[in-house]
């Protein structure tokens, strides 16, 4: 601890009380990169970036790997938590690791629902070559004739027979019903691409 004398007498460096790890909850896809800060609170009430001051580490390198500057590697599919240390204070974030998707396919291929029937309809995507459900993750896209259908929003999974299938409610539509809605499911793929799957059906009566 350093410690030196001021006007009044002496005085010490602020200590560090804690550290925020950001950003959290993001996701990249395997072998990008992510950097990391580390943004230290002290007792003082001051804050410092110490991205730099600060030992890095992940809770699992098959996942992501951290360089000793906070940078995040996408090493396999997974969630891991980066951890960035001082002495005996740390904080922590977590990262989603995904791999890119070559083809999305989108089950029940047609379904029909009553628009005022109050009960949501449920589409299942899966991605390959992972194999790995994104229904709840993927950006979902309704058209009519090629044009935007408005009044269909993701919400909970409530009677959806499939674990992680994404329910939609159904509110006022636009065009209304009687309407045939293609429904399409995209996600990331490689080098910066957009990988949609082909439409499936949802018929939607009054």
């Amino acid at each position: 601890m350093a410690v030196g004398a001021g006007c009044n007498g002496f005085f010490v460096d602020p200590i560090l009380q804690t550290i925020t790890v950001g950003p959290s909850g993001i996701g990249i896809l395997v072998s990008k990169t992510q950097q990391m800060s580390a943004i230290g609170t002290y007792d003082d009430g001051t804050q410092k970036d110490i991205t730099g001051k600060v030992f890095w580490g992940t809770s699992d390198q098959t996942i992501a790997t951290v360089s000793t500057a906070g940078l995040v590697t996408g090493v396999g599919s997974g969630q891991a938590t980066i951890t960035a240390t001082s002495v005996t204070v740390s904080g922590s974030a977590t990262i989603t690791i995904s791999t890119p998707v070559s083809s999305i396919t989108v089950t029940p291929s047609s379904q029909s629902v009553s628009a005022s029937g109050g009960i949501p309809f449920c589409l299942t995507a899966i991605a390959s070559p992972s194999g790995s459900d994104i229904s709840t993750t993927a950006t979902w896209a309704f058209t009519s004739g090629g044009a935007t259908v408005t009044g269909i929003t993701k919400t909970t999974n409530t009677g959806c027979a499939v674990a992680g299938t994404q329910a939609f409610a159904i509110g006022t539509l636009s065009p209304a019903a009687p309407i045939t809605v293609s429904a399409m499911a995209s996600a990331p793929g490689a080098n910066g691409t957009t990988v949609t799957s082909t439409a499936v059906t949802v018929s939607i009566t009054q």
